[in-house]
């Protein structure tokens, strides 16, 4: 992380009682002026807030304070393990989490930042609350897979009713990145969830998939959408259909050739990188 970033931590009380933990990175050291904005991140599916070294590291010598929740279920977060009961239980955590964070920066303004999990989540969260936020940034948003045909998506609905903690399938984790350090590292990580996700977890986030684009022709706050053309865990189609649905005035679309998953952990990760501090410092 940026060795003049002061970090700070907390933990919440979520939906239904969850205790969730959250993080932040501030400019300099206390002595330095405070923060001209705040950026929010919304983590990817098994990971947590503690693998986006490389942003806050571009960022908080802009004067941004980044701030991460662990998902319910994810890193220091309490929770079944990379499991949901209900898909508005991520919104309501994250409304909580958000009101913290502008309480502790009064008058800031708030920008949203989710990957490929969280990249949806933060797109069905930044629909619901568009006054609250400046934009919104999207990292290889989860809105399409290779791995599950459309026709199978009500099937697994209905199989996450009868079964919901059921553990069928996962994600490659050798395709999150070019980069076999990244790779490596996050295999080592021990607050990264290695096992699959629990069926009712991959239900909600399949049902999603036709539903938000469409919802997204009403979104009208900024938005940067940023996704490798060689992603193999989230399809780029996703991507491209939202690129044609959504309302916004204000959009910058990115798809970085040959890059995976993990633009900002990409061996290539200078652009995607410098695009994302560009566009919020265009926008702050």
């Amino acid at each position: 992380m940026a060795a003049q970033a002061q970090r700070v931590e907390g933990r919440l009380v979520g939906a239904r009682g969850v205790e969730l933990f959250w993080q932040g990175w501030l400019p300099g050291n206390g002595t330095d002026p405070p923060p001209t904005g705040v950026l929010l991140l919304c983590h990817g599916l098994g990971e947590h807030t503690g693998r986006y070294g490389n942003v806050v590291d571009t960022l908080v010598p802009d004067g941004w304070a980044v701030y991460g929740l662990d998902h319910r279920g994810h890193g220091r977060s309490g929770g079944r393990r990379a499991h949901l009961d209900r898909y508005g239980d991520w919104l309501a955590d994250y409304e909580t989490f958000r009101r913290h964070v502008v309480a502790r920066h009064p008058g800031l303004p708030v920008f949203l930042l989710g990957h490929s999990m969280g990249g949806q989540i933060a797109l069905a969260y930044a629909l619901d609350h568009q006054d609250d936020l400046r934009g919104l940034v999207l990292s290889a948003p989860a809105l399409a897979s290779d791995a599950v045909p459309k026709a199978a998506v009500p099937l697994l609905s209905v199989l996450a009713k009868v079964a919901p903690t059921l553990r069928p399938a996962g994600i490659d984790e050798a395709r999150i990145s070019k980069d076999p350090v990244v790779v490596a590292d996050y295999r080592a990580d021990p607050l990264v969830h290695h096992g699959n996700p629990t069926l009712a977890l991959s239900s909600a986030l399949f049902a999603q998939f036709d539903v938000l684009p469409e919802r997204a022709r009403g979104l009208r706050i900024p938005l940067l959408l940023q996704h490798g053309t060689d992603d193999r865990l989230t399809d780029p189609v996703g991507s491209r259909r939202l690129q044609a649905t959504h309302g916004s005035v204000d959009a910058t679309v990115r798809f970085y050739d040959g890059l995976w998953h993990e633009i900002y952990n990409e061996p290539e990760r200078a652009a995607p990188l410098t695009d994302l501090r560009e566009w919020l410092a265009a926008h702050r």
